[in-house]
C-alpha cells in the first residue's frame, strides 16, 4: 500500500516537472526577442504590381513648310489670294437677293468695291428694282462661284484680272422651285490702293457654257 502511494507520488512530480518546464518554454519563446533571420523566414511573400502600360512619349519634329509664299510666312495676306476671294465675293452677293429686300446683296458688295464700281453697283441694283416690282410677283436669285483664276497681274501688282464663273438660279419666291438656271463669267478688275489693299474697280459679265 505504501509502495502505490510512492508510485502515484512520483508519477505526480514527474508530470509537474514536465507541465513545468513546458510552461517555461512557452514563456522563454514569447520574451526571446527574434533574430532578423526569423523574420525574414516568417515574413509573407509581397506581390510587387507594376505598370505595364507604356508612359506617352512626345517627339518634338522639326516644323517645315512648303509650297507657301514669303509673304504667307511673314503674316502677310497674298495681294492674290485676297483678290480672288474678293472678285468671288463681290460676284456672288451682287447675284444673290429677292425684290422683297431690295436686292441687299448690292449693298453688301459695296465693302469690297472703289468709289467708282460703288456707283456702278448701285445703278445695277436701281435697274433689278426697277425691273422686278413686288407688283409682278416675287423674285429672287441665287448665284454660286464655281471657279475663278487670275487671268493678269501678278503679286503685288498695280491691278489684278480675275475671272469668276458662276451658276445662278433664278426663283418666283420659292428657292426649292427653280424658274431659270444660266452660268456667266464675270471679269473683275481690282486695283490696289495706297494701304496695299485691292478693291474691285470694274466688271463685265458674259453667258457661259459649263
Amino acid at each position: 500500500m505504501l509502495l502505490n502511494r510512492r508510485r502515484i507520488a512520483l508519477v505526480l512530480i514527474v508530470l509537474g516537472l514536465l507541465l513545468l518546464g513546458f510552461g517555461a518554454w512557452i514563456l522563454v519563446g514569447l520574451l526571446w526577442p527574434k533574430t532578423p533571420g526569423d523574420q525574414t523566414a516568417n515574413r509573407e511573400p509581397q506581390i510587387v504590381q507594376r505598370d505595364t502600360q507604356p508612359q506617352p512619349r512626345t517627339i518634338a519634329l522639326p516644323t517645315t513648310v512648303q509650297g507657301t509664299s514669303t509673304g504667307a510666312l511673314t503674316g502677310e495676306v497674298s495681294s492674290i489670294q485676297d483678290s480672288l476671294r474678293k472678285a468671288g465675293s463681290v460676284v456672288s452677293r451682287m447675284g444673290s437677293g429677292t425684290n422683297q429686300d431690295g436686292f441687299l446683296g448690292y449693298n453688301d458688295a459695296m465693302s469690297d468695291g472703289t468709289v467708282s464700281f460703288r456707283s456702278y453697283l448701285t445703278n445695277e441694283q436701281r435697274r433689278l428694282v426697277e425691273g422686278h416690282p413686288l407688283s409682278a410677283g416675287l423674285y429672287g436669285m441665287t448665284t454660286r462661284v464655281v471657279a475663278s483664276s487670275v487671268v493678269s497681274g501678278t503679286e503685288g501688282a498695280a491691278s489684278i484680272v480675275v475671272k469668276v464663273q458662276s451658276q445662278k438660279v433664278e426663283d418666283a419666291g420659292d428657292r426649292s422651285k427653280p424658274t431659270n438656271v444660266s452660268y456667266e463669267e464675270s471679269t473683275v478688275t481690282l486695283l490696289k490702293q495706297t494701304d496695299g489693299a485691292y478693291l474691285v474697280d470694274a466688271m463685265s459679265v458674259a453667258p457661259y457654257k459649263p
